[in-house]
């Protein structure tokens, strides 16, 4: 009786404490949904976060090469989550996260083997083309798990979680590469393995699909895509989210490259520079969700791609310390301020029955910005230099911008 008393103060004080450092709670029945996103996107983020560099340090391959194959993941991305959509609305969200899961354990596997530079090029190309399928499951899990009127809440948890994984992936990325490319890979394919385990118990947790109230399983047909292309606050949302996803690749992909290959840190050096990002996430997306109560989500949207556009303008004196560790401070607060609001426009947008479909199309977007960022940033940055990239992650914030505000303003006309 003693012990377990122990243990439930020893709980208790755990998850005060959890409470005070994040500033909030997750809600309940989404943490299973958590848990998966958090192992996911650290083993994604490892991943991605480091691909390029193996190329170009373990393989000497040139910028084209490197390009060619991040382009490629770009559009495997794109294509599957766009396809994504109507699977998960017909084929339920919870056995699509299991059977992915499992697809890329086996998928990291070939990696962790000494295998040739373009089959290595063919392992990601195939993990960034399903990648969007347990995405897309994920999101749309969530938004039928939210209450009415909770969805902006419930993917700040979303955000938080998925941020701390794919920022917190380089990080462990970091530490694998002290002992080398080859542990890095091995490392990869574990974290894989992990995120599998509680794919596997939330497909077996027959509470989820009761306490949505929605079926995750929907035989609805497919909506076609010339009919969802003629919705106007659709159009808007994936010009947006494309260019915003842009600017997030930008981050995620030509920053460790280029900082690394300027010699102003090494690749080890850059990973716990950057672990910067997971820190505020962890401490600051419930408080900024919480702060920014008050203003529209017109003004979140806005306000927080401008924020992460016009961060890259620190750059223009070089990358010391001071301007890199000060951008990932802005860029960080903009995407806590812009992801849970623009997650949850999406759901408010798409038709009854439809969620997947409509979220797949936008989450296709996020693909096309992998795609894009390096496939066009790196070879302009080679002929102009870096002040070319600096202006377009300006430009394209501009572009967001303008339009999240009129696809909110059309939002707010249908649904007074």
């Amino acid at each position: 009786m003693l012990s377990e008393t122990v243990v439930h103060r020893l709980a208790s004080a755990c998850r005060s404490t959890l409470t005070l450092v994040l500033g909030g709670r997750f809600e309940r029945v989404l943490l299973p949904v958590l848990a998966i996103v958090g192992a996911n996107m650290t083993a994604f983020g490892a991943l991605m976060g480091y691909f390029g560099l193996w190329l170009i340090e373990a393989r000497h391959a040139d910028i084209g090469a490197v390009s060619t194959a991040l382009f490629l993941a770009g559009l495997a991305g794109a294509a599957g989550a766009f396809a994504a959509g109507s699977a998960v609305d017909r084929y339920g969200a919870r056995g699509m996260i299991v059977g992915i899961s499992a697809l890329h354990v086996l998928a990291t596997a070939v990696l962790a083997l000494p295998v040739d530079t373009w089959v290595g090029v063919g392992a990601l190309v195939a993990i960034a083309g399903t990648q969007p399928l347990r995405g897309v499951a994920q999101r749309t899990l969530i938004g039928l798990l939210s209450d009415a009127g909770a969805g902006e809440k419930s993917f700040a948890d979303f955000r938080l979680v998925l941020n701390v994984g794919l920022l917190c992936g380089p990080v462990l990325g970091a530490g694998l590469l002290l002992w080398g490319w080859e542990a890095l890979r091995i490392g990869v394919c574990a974290l894989y393995a992990l995120s599998l385990l509680p794919a596997v118990a939330l497909y077996r947790d027959r509470r989820i699909g009761a306490h949505s109230g929605t079926s995750t399983s929907s035989a609805a047909a497919p909506v076609p895509a010339a009919s969802m292309l003629t919705d106007r606050r659709l159009l808007l949302l994936l010009a947006g989210s494309g260019s915003a996803w842009t600017i997030v690749y930008v981050y995620e992909s030509l920053i460790p490259i280029l900082v690394v290959s300027s010699h102003a840190v090494s690749a080890s050096e850059w990973g716990l520079i950057y672990s910067l990002g997971p820190l505020l996430c962890l401490v600051g997306q419930f408080r900024v969700q919480r702060w920014f109560r008050g203003f529209s989500t017109a003004s979140r949207l806005t306000g927080g791609v401008l924020l992460m556009g016009f961060a890259f303008s620190l750059f223009w004196e070089g990358f010391a310390l001071g301007s890199l560790l000060l951008f990932i401070v802005a860029f960080v607060l903009g995407d806590m301020v812009w992801g849970p609001a623009s997650e949850a426009l999406v759901v408010r947008v798409a038709p009854e029955g439809r969620t997947g479909a409509y979220v797949g199309a936008v989450t296709s977007t996020m693909w096309v910005g992998s795609a894009v960022a390096p496939a066009v940033g790196l070879p302009a940055r080679e002929h102009y230099g870096d002040g070319v990239i600096w202006i377009a992650t300006a430009g394209l914030a501009l572009v967001a911008a303008a339009c999240y505000a009129k696809a909110n303003q059309l939002v707010c006309a249908n649904n007074p």
